[in-house]
């Protein structure tokens, strides 16, 4: 009896000091997933010196709870929805030794009561698994719902300063030394969204709510190409108002001619999405994302790393801003930091919602708003036999959507078959979708479902912008996947094994597709496009030329 006794006290000791030893780089990342990491690790630790010092039959039930009712919550975290982050945290050598040493101890548990440790021996082994196994459960289903309900109102999972649009770039190991932390903001939300009926309050930071001086800050330095290292480009040069804030090419590049590796998605309705970028799930607000355009090194974009100094002199020196950063950022002594810069680009991104397409006239009651051929084309996107309504649901056309009352968001991502190099699913090495940020396999070619309002304009499409029309992206669907006939990315992505089971292909006529066609048209939001208040305010006046980048 005693060698199970010091398998107990041997199991709780590893998951406790594994715990304690990965909450800080948790807390990092998810303050809520650090804390309870390092609760828990004091919890099971805490334990093992009750149970050194003197073995009590009342440590029997605490004993189980911090072992099997701790698996019974990671479990819940894997299978059904993760509490305190977007993703669940991987299998890695933390995550299975804490496991393994919380499933030794809870059976170690079972095996003392079953040799009479803690009350006489009673029932065969079975019954008293599974009185073992009862309040494990409930103890980690009333944990897992508990986090569920104070998620909301808890620091979620963001991605630190690190890595790209998508998990592939890095930015400067020293952003928060150099000023890009974002400070918490002491400014009530006063902006007026004026939104239509059907379209719920986006979701704000506590830490940076809207307010129309921030947003008329933020829209002079998304088109100000003095944001840039060279002075030669602009967040507007990947991100054009006529086409729905894309830019028409597969890839961008970056002010110093260098080629990214994804496709510029749009930006409308932005403040919408959970998800912000291609294959990221971690990254889930504008804040951390628009640093990395900023500051990424591998490749460069807007190239501002090490030019820190340089280019935000520009802003302070400039009586335009001077006066537009007093405005968005009163009382402050010094508002020319990089936070208040990437908050009023957040701001600005914000701002731009798109909600007066034909379609939203139609659901807004006015029934002449769609064509017939339009009309019959929405009838197949909602059809169960087209599917497309699954990953581009709701007011805003993907699943990837967040409001400011979301209890539990969604993350999506789905691999649509459109490479598969080896037979085995396998996407180019540059490009391998949530894959390149899990590390898992299963992972291969999955790419968040962009919203498709304003679809028509955005071309080209797919992550990596190698399908060149809306026609083309309905085609491929229809087969259920891409098949290349030859080149270095030949395969049939029809028969891939990670390919979703929503894109099964089906059959359409040549009228069908041109009704479905007519359908995806009309998400397009001309007033959005054309509205004077998202436009380039340097339009009318000289652009900023490169002997202005000191002024």
């Amino acid at each position: 009896m005693r060698s199970i006794q010091r398998v107990v006290l041997f199991c709780m000791m590893v998951a406790g000091a594994i715990h304690l030893l990965i909450a800080p780089d948790h807390y990092v990342h998810a303050p809520a997933h650090g804390l309870i990491f390092a609760a828990l690790g004091l919890a099971q630790l805490g334990y093992a010196g009750l149970w050194w010092h003197r073995f009590d039959p009342a440590l029997r039930l605490p004993g189980l709870l911090l072992s099997g009712g701790v698996v019974v919550l990671w479990l819940l975290t894997h299978l059904v929805a993760t509490p305190f982050a977007t993703v669940p945290h991987p299998l890695d050598w933390a995550a299975t030794a804490t496991k393994l040493a919380e499933a030794g101890a809870f059976l170690a548990l079972v095996g003392l009561d079953h040799a009479g440790a803690f009350a006489p021996p009673r029932g065969n082994p079975v019954a008293l698994l599974v009185r073992s196994v009862m309040p494990c459960l409930g103890a980690g289903l009333l944990a897992w719902g508990g986090g569920l309900v104070l998620a909301p109102s808890l620091p979620q999972l963001a991605e630190a300063p690190g890595h790209s649009h998508d998990g592939h770039n890095h930015v400067h190991d020293d952003a928060a030394q150099a000023g890009y932390v974002l400070a918490p903001a002491q400014v009530e939300d006063t902006y007026a969204w004026n939104l239509p009926a059907g379209f719920p309050p986006p979701y704000v930071p506590p830490d940076n709510p809207m307010t129309l001086e921030k947003v008329a800050l933020g829209r002079l330095l998304f088109y100000d190409k003095r944001l840039s290292v060279n002075g030669t480009m602009a967040c507007a040069s990947c991100h054009e108002q006529s086409r729905a804030f894309t830019d028409g090419k597969p890839i961008p590049h970056g002010a110093t001619g260098e080629l990214l590796t994804r496709n510029s998605q749009g930006l409308a309705n932005v403040a919408y999405y959970s998800t912000l970028t291609w294959a990221n799930p971690v990254l889930t607000d504008l804040e951390r994302q628009i640093l990395i355009p900023m500051f990424s090194e591998f490749p460069v974009e807007l190239g501002i790393t090490g030019h820190e100094a340089e280019v935000l002199a520009r802003f302070q020196n400039n009586a335009d801003y001077q006066a537009l950063f007093a405005a968005a950022y009163p009382g402050e002594s010094d508002p020319y930091t990089w936070g208040n810069i990437v908050k009023a680009l957040a701001s600005f991104n914000r701002a731009l919602i798109s909600a007066d397409s034909p379609y939203d006239r139609y659901v807004a009651g006015d029934f002449s708003a769609l064509s017939s051929a339009a009309l019959r084309g929405m009838d197949m996107f909602l059809s169960e036999e087209l599917e497309c309504h699954h990953c581009h649901g709701g007011f805003n056309f993907t699943g990837s959507t967040r409001q400011r009352n979301t209890v539990f968001i969604e993350t999506p991502f789905h691999n649509t078959g459109l490479y598969n190099l080896d037979g085995q699913g396998a996407y180019p090495a540059n490009n391998t979708g949530v894959a390149a940020v899990s590390n898992r396999p299963e992972d291969m070619g999955r790419f968040r479902a962009p919203s498709l309002r304003n679809v028509a304009l955005t071309a080209p499409y797919m992550h990596d912008g190698s399908v060149a029309t809306l026609e083309e992206v309905v085609r491929l669907y229809e087969a259920g996947g891409r098949h290349i006939l030859s080149g270095p990315y030949a395969g049939d992505g029809r028969h891939s094994p990670l390919k979703s089971g929503l894109v099964s292909g089906f059959t359409l006529t040549d009228q069908e597709r041109a009704d479905l066609l007519a359908f995806l048209e009309a998400l397009t939001d001309q007033t959005f496009v054309n509205d004077p208040r998202f436009s380039d305010p340097f339009a009318e006046a000289p652009e900023p030329q490169a002997s202005d980048l000191g002024r």
